[in-house]
């Protein structure tokens, strides 16, 4: 296989970008500093794709020619692989990283695809390509010190930031949401809380159509949680990730609950809250909606 598509040379390049990188951000050239960074990803996403099995990053438009070049059985005319966006949904559809949006977003910045008009969004990134560093590299069982070297603790640091930040508003908002609970039944007996709530938690593991925003209706699992902060069932919302002709990828987006009125707003915030859930796949077809209510079985 060409030496360019090995795990080894995946791995130098994206440490080289990584480093860049920082050194951008650490001149305040924030705009190059997505650049690298989203170079740092991609390639870094490519090495653990490659670690598991090299055809996994191969580009699947047009003919079969890059799955036997990466098969090791014919030369390609053309080497053709997948882009940063492609290699960050193979590995959310493995687990291997996160659904994380402001990730969605140093890819676009990367490529154009959004603009920041000031340095600021590019900025507050740091974090963003720490994490995504050390999930990777955890799935590779890898020290992050020979990735990053002088850059270790700043990556620490950054990371440890973000993290605290996301979880001190959590738990306040957990705390909030307590209080309205508790002076929502204060001087009622524990039973007849208890049936009020019974009767007002939101639905649980039932279907709920939804219209995505290019119009298509979907029927979805609205999957139901203990509530961080009160007695009752919280409800997590999914969107749409990826589809294939055979799957339909829907990840965590949000948590609530319509009893104490807990609100989180993206999957961090509701990691940050203690609560733990995983993607949904479905059989796409079976799921694709003409009308609510209606599926059509493959």
């Amino acid at each position: 296989m060409d030496d360019s598509l090995t795990f080894e040379s995946f791995w130098a390049d994206a440490k080289k970008s990584a480093h860049k990188a920082m050194d951008d951000h650490a001149r305040g050239e924030y705009d190059e500093f997505a650049l690298h960074a989203g170079v740092s990803v991609e390639r870094l996403c490519k090495a653990v794709l490659v670690s598991k099995n090299p055809i996994y990053i191969a580009e699947m438009k047009g003919s079969a020619e890059m799955l036997f070049h990466l098969g090791g059985h014919r030369a390609a005319s053309k080497v053709r692989t997948i882009g940063a966006a492609e290699a960050i949904a193979r590995l959310r559809t493995l687990n291997v990283l996160p659904v994380e949006r402001t990730l969605d977003l140093l890819i676009d910045l990367r490529n154009g695809v959004a603009h920041a008009s000031t340095g600021n969004q590019a900025k507050g990134l740091l974090s963003t390509l720490a994490a995504a560093v050390a999930a990777l590299h955890e799935e590779l069982d890898q020290p992050l010190n020979s990735f990053w070297e002088r850059w270790t603790e700043s990556a620490r640091v950054a990371i440890d930031q973000a993290a605290s930040k996301v979880h001190r508003d959590v738990q306040v908002r957990i705390s909030q949401a307590l209080h309205r609970f508790n002076d929502r039944f204060e001087g009622l007996p524990d039973e007849a809380r208890d049936l009020i709530v019974r009767a007002q938690m939101s639905p649980y593991n039932e279907e709920l159509p939804v219209t995505l925003d290019d119009g298509r209706r979907v029927v979805l699992r609205l999957v139901g949680t203990d509530c961080p902060a009160c007695t009752s069932k919280a409800s997590v919302f999914f969107d749409e990730q990826a589809e294939s002709p055979n799957a339909l990828l829907m990840v965590p987006r949000s948590l609530k609950c319509f009893t104490c009125g807990l609100t989180l707003d993206t999957l961090d915030e509701v990691h940050a809250s203690g609560v733990r859930v995983k993607p949904l796949m479905f059989p796409s077809r079976e799921y694709v909606a003409a009308e609510f209510g209606e599926t059509h079985q493959g």
